[in-house]
């Protein structure tokens, strides 16, 4: 598991590098699960496309295995991260 923080270069190249893996995309400073989100590492809503930052405001939490996430959320929040709603996004199967 990796985290990223103000490092949009090594978190695309850790999307690059895994496109079947998941990341948790949390609000900078967040106590709960509300401003956090579970996705697959190729949903459009956190793919770089642009010169937006995506690691300025919100962290990233990156894995290969979706239950490791699952299961540090747990740990430190006490309840499952969101999972993404777009249809195309894995993490709801």
């Amino acid at each position: 598991m990796e985290k990223f923080v103000d490092d949009d270069s090594g978190y695309e190249k850790w999307i690059d590098s895994h496109p079947d893996g998941y990341v948790l995309n949390a609000e900078r400073g967040t106590l709960n699960t509300y401003h956090m989100k579970l996705h697959q590492a190729t949903c459009y809503t956190i793919v770089p496309t642009s010169d937006i930052r995506r690691t300025h405001h919100y962290i990233k939490v990156c894995s290969t295995d979706m239950d490791e996430i699952v299961a540090w959320v747990l740990a430190e929040y006490g309840e499952e991260p969101k999972r993404c709603g777009t249809p195309i996004c894995k993490t709801n199967e």
